[in-house]
């Protein structure tokens, strides 16, 4: 049985109120370090629910260490994929944070992969209520619990978890994201205002402005060279998914072509890129090696 050290919700919600969420070093705020969760509730997009935080601490002082979102995949498995990370956390002095967004308060792909911003009759959603408004508050629950002197944060997403990564920094405003690593998504979002969203922008809230705004804002999309199926459990092929490409390597490519386009026609230099790693399939502790070797590597 997995051990964690658990923070009863009282204890969590006092220290946050005591605490400055961004310069805090209340000794209260200093963990012990290994693995562990925090429970976030009373945010909009949780309805009245709870989320679980699960979190892997480094040793050493965590105020100037980095902090590292790690985006499940469609298991909804938070707790194995913080698990891929912690000899890497631990080799490069990261903290992970690794939310759990479960099937019963973020339903299907809808509530997951897009992240909640249209309900089930096609009407938008209030921002405030999409998934991905749960990043930046987790951001400074974190912050608050450990002491951490950070200003901004990294993402790196696989799968599902790519897919709710490259929606995230496409639709979300008023970020504090670095860096975002995209990790072998099955489909993504064009950056075409003629396609309806979810396979294009048209119809969504984000402006031609804030695309190409974004184009200044570092993503990378990490693809295996080996995750080549068309025939992969869990790969989309419907006819929105399959005119990006036959499966997820070429579908990769795909979008990121498109944004180069988009970035030529338009005269700005977008510094997103894209990253094969050799040998490596759909394997979400494979590529957070070459993420964490990227992110943080010498």
């Amino acid at each position: 049985m997995k051990q964690y050290g658990y923070l009863s919700l009282s204890i969590l919600l006092t220290l946050f109120l005591i605490a400055d969420p961004v310069t805090s070093k209340n000794p209260e705020s200093n963990p012990e370090p290994g693995k562990g969760l925090f429970v976030i509730e009373d945010e909009p997009p949780l309805n009245g629910g709870q989320m679980n935080v699960y979190y892997y601490l480094p040793e050493g002082d965590l105020s100037e260490k980095p902090i590292l979102f790690v985006m499940h995949g469609t298991n909804r498995n938070a707790d194995d994929y913080r698990d891929n990370w912690v000899e890497l956390a631990d080799k490069h002095g990261i903290i992970i944070i690794a939310p759990e967004f479960s099937n019963e308060l973020f339903p299907g792909a809808d509530g997951y992969n897009l992240g909640g911003m249209f309900d089930d009759n096609g009407e938008a959603v209030d921002e405030e209520y999409w998934g991905y408004s749960m990043i930046e508050p987790i951001f400074d629950r974190a912050i608050a619990y450990t002491g951490s002197n950070q200003s901004r944060y990294d993402v790196f997403g696989h799968s599902a978890g790519s897919q709710f990564t490259h929606r995230f920094f496409l639709f979300k405003k008023d970020l504090r994201v670095n860096r975002v690593v995209a990790s072998n998504a099955g489909w993504y979002t064009m950056p075409d205002f003629e396609t309806e969203f979810p396979y294009g922008l048209k119809g969504t809230a984000l402006s031609e402005e804030r695309l190409l705004n974004r184009l200044g804002q570092h993503l990378v999309i990490q693809l295996g060279e080996n995750d080549n199926d068309p025939e992969a459990r869990f790969l989309r092929n419907t006819d929105g998914a399959r005119a990006q490409g036959a499966h997820r390597y070429e579908r990769g490519h795909t979008f990121y072509d498109r944004i180069k386009r988009v970035a030529e026609e338009s005269g700005r230099e977008a510094v997103w890129s894209i990253r094969s790693v050799p040998e490596v399939g759909h394997d979400n502790a494979r590529m957070a090696i070459d993420a964490a070797s990227y992110l943080y590597g010498d």
